[in-house]
């Protein structure tokens, strides 16, 4: 018995559908490890008195948070492809990570809760060399603790 396979429609019908809200605290701890890892002794991410630095609270580097907003957890049905949305089921077997783009609205300071949603954006059918493939585009907005908009990503992958 052959499997159906969903359609461009049926993929449709999830725009707009959003995963449950990663939340996450910029701990001091893991904003130094991840500096000593990388070797970046900037002050504005170290020195607790920089100018930059609002109430001894250090900026956190913005590749340290989109290092670990881009997390995704494992599909529940496959328990090894990440989705960022795992609600969402992927309509072809293979993924490619096709984009990922940033923008930052405001400063992510240590000690911050940052609360991000995420959801299906967009979706596209194309024909490729190995058949049809499903562009899938994701959104995901960043707020503090303030309700202060620190980040927006979008990130695109290829399904076939």
């Amino acid at each position: 018995m052959s499997e159906m396979k969903p359609t461009i429609e049926d993929m449709q019908a999830y725009v707009n559908i959003e995963a449950p809200p990663h939340v996450l605290q910029a701990e001091k701890e893991l904003v130094r490890r991840f500096l000593e890892a990388v070797q970046d002794r900037n002050p504005l991410w170290t020195d607790e008195t920089s100018p930059a630095a609002k109430g001894g609270r250090t900026l956190v580097p913005p590749q340290l948070f989109c290092a670990i907003m881009t997390i995704a957890r494992c599909s529940p049905e496959t328990g090894k492809i990440p989705v960022p949305v795992a609600s969402i089921p992927l309509p072809r077997r293979n993924v490619l990570e096709g984009e990922e783009t940033w923008e930052f609205f405001a400063p992510l300071r240590v000690g911050d809760t940052i609360t991000s949603r995420t959801k299906l954006s967009d979706v596209k059918l194309r024909q490729g060399k190995l058949g049809e493939m499903f562009i899938l585009s994701y959104t995901a907005e960043s707020v503090n603790q303030r309700g202060e908009l620190v980040a927006r990503s979008t990130n695109t992958i290829v399904n076939y």
